[in-house]
């Protein structure tokens, strides 16, 4: 018996059964080359921004978007926060993200911290910093990081992570990299979260037990929060200043600062980023961070038109607990609670349910022999535990307009910065802030309308330099002002 070898390859053998057998091995041969290859299954997709819940959500969402990146900056990052969280500024400079003010070529840019609150469950708190300077930590400046607060238990204890991005070729980010671990000496942490009286040092996580646990810090409270540090938020539980403040004057730091919405920081910067004389000048990535943040909080910050809590939600059992808004479940902690509904039913509903709102009105104004027509139509809508009380510095829009005949000023084409009112009894008293044309050229102007007893008042003044441009006391008949509010 002789071999052979078939135009096939396969070697067989000269012979009836050895004919046989090559014809019966080639299929199965076959098979094994075209069997797929074992391999490890393929890692789940990465949550979308609408499900991240926790630190390793947002880690994972990141990762997933920013993959093959080659000019990856922190702003990237800002599409992986999950809807309806609030966005709280602060100047205070007592942190790991410490704010700061930078000036030149008489450009003045308050650069705060932003703190961020997701309701949950579980509450995820993370937060960016617009100044691009000092902060550091493992070698990456504050403004490169993100730092991240989890809530764990009801007393508020929470699991910390902080995530660089430096701005280059991504690094996917490895999720055990990020969170703070305790060294069992009780210190503060591999992150530092804990040192220099920041945030208080608790015992690590049951359940992982390298993991360190740490307190929050309220920015609204005592040192190191400050109320006077906070230039802006839409927390519907809180407001920032109305007027300039000392942040911290007993400090070396001491700045006075004044009160600023996302858009006007982003505003500031641009306008410093564009100027050569400024430490701002040609910043593309911290512009780029601060109109991402501004662009969240206008289409799914914590109230957006078609996002916002509404004010009513699934039956709960537990009377004003903490519950979860999809199925009623009580939980730890969340910023909805079970609340009373009609008879003997109990809903679980935000703490703060949005709430549209609008004024409209105007007429004539008199003081002493001048006049003042007015036309005042605003709208918008804020999250508010108290249909009586709001504010809003983000959804804001309308139209003011006015002619005081003596002076012959003009005022037109309003743009609105911030609004407020509180209803007592019939009336209200309401106040805002905008940027007009007065006689054709911009000013910054503020007004103040009151509703009293059947009187209604109306002033216009220059927010920079207090002048009273139109206004006066409405005549009888002739002037009025509405002010609704839905749900009531």
């Amino acid at each position: 018996m002789g071999e052979r070898r078939g135009s096939s390859g396969f070697i067989g053998i000269d012979s009836p059964l050895g004919r046989i057998a090559s014809v019966a091995l080639a299929p199965a041969l076959l098979i094994l080359l075209v069997a797929p290859i074992c391999a490890p299954p393929a890692p789940p997709p990465a949550p979308t921004p609408d499900n991240v819940r926790t630190i390793e959500d947002l880690v994972a969402c990141v990762n997933g978007r920013l993959a093959g990146s080659q000019n990856a900056t922190i702003a990237d990052t800002v599409q992986c926060l999950p809807p309806k969280c609030s966005i709280t500024l602060t100047m205070s400079n007592q942190s790991a993200q410490a704010a700061c003010i930078l000036e030149g070529d008489g450009i003045r840019c308050q650069m705060p911290r932003v703190l961020i609150e997701c309701p949950g469950p579980p509450k995820l708190i993370p937060s960016y910093l617009l100044c691009p300077q000092d902060s550091e930590s493992e070698g990456v400046i504050g403004r490169n990081r993100i730092e991240i607060g989890q809530g764990v238990d009801a007393a508020g204890n929470m699991r910390m992570a902080d995530v660089p991005i430096p701005p280059g070729p991504f690094t996917p980010i490895e999720e055990g990299d990020t969170i703070s671990e305790t060294t069992g000496q009780g210190d503060s942490g591999t992150k530092g979260c804990n040192g220099g009286g920041c945030h208080d040092a608790q015992a690590p996580l049951g359940s992982a037990p390298s993991e360190q646990l740490s307190q929050p810090i309220d920015p609204f409270g005592e040192s190191p929060g400050n109320p006077d540090c906070i230039i802006s938020t839409d927390r519907c539980d809180k407001s920032a200043i109305d007027e300039p403040k000392q942040c911290f004057p007993s400090t070396e730091d001491s700045r006075v600062v004044k009160p600023q919405s996302l858009s006007e920081v982003c505003d500031c910067i641009e306008a410093a980023k564009n100027d050569d004389l400024h430490p701002l000048a040609g910043d593309e990535i911290t512009l780029a961070l601060c109109r991402a943040l501004e662009d969240y909080q206008d289409t799914r910050g914590a109230c957006v038109s078609g996002g916002c809590p509404p004010a009513t939600g699934p039956e709960c059992s537990e009377a004003f607990a903490p519950c979860d808004p999809a199925t009623g479940v009580t939980v730890a902690s969340s910023g909805y609670h079970c609340q009373p509904a009609e008879g003997e039913a109990f809903e679980c509903v935000a703490d703060c349910p949005c709430r549209d709102y609008s004024m409209t009105g105007g007429g004539k104004f008199l003081v002493d022999s001048a006049v003042s027509m007015v036309r005042l139509q605003l709208s918008g809508h804020a999250a508010t535990a108290n249909p009586d009380s709001l504010r809003d510095s983000v959804h804001v829009t309308g139209e003011l307009s006015g002619f005081e005949y003596a002076s012959r000023t003009l005022l037109d084409s309003i743009a609105f910065s911030s609004f407020q009112a509180t209803r007592t009894g019939g009336g209200f008293t309401a106040s805002g802030k905008g940027t007009a044309n007065v006689n054709g050229a911009p000013r910054n102007i503020e007004f103040t309308a009151t509703t009293t007893g059947g009187v209604t008042t109306f002033e216009v003044s220059d927010a920079d330099t207090s002048e009273v441009l139109l206004g006066g006391t409405g005549e009888d008949q002739r002037a009025a002002f509405d002010l609704s509010v839905t749900p009531p």
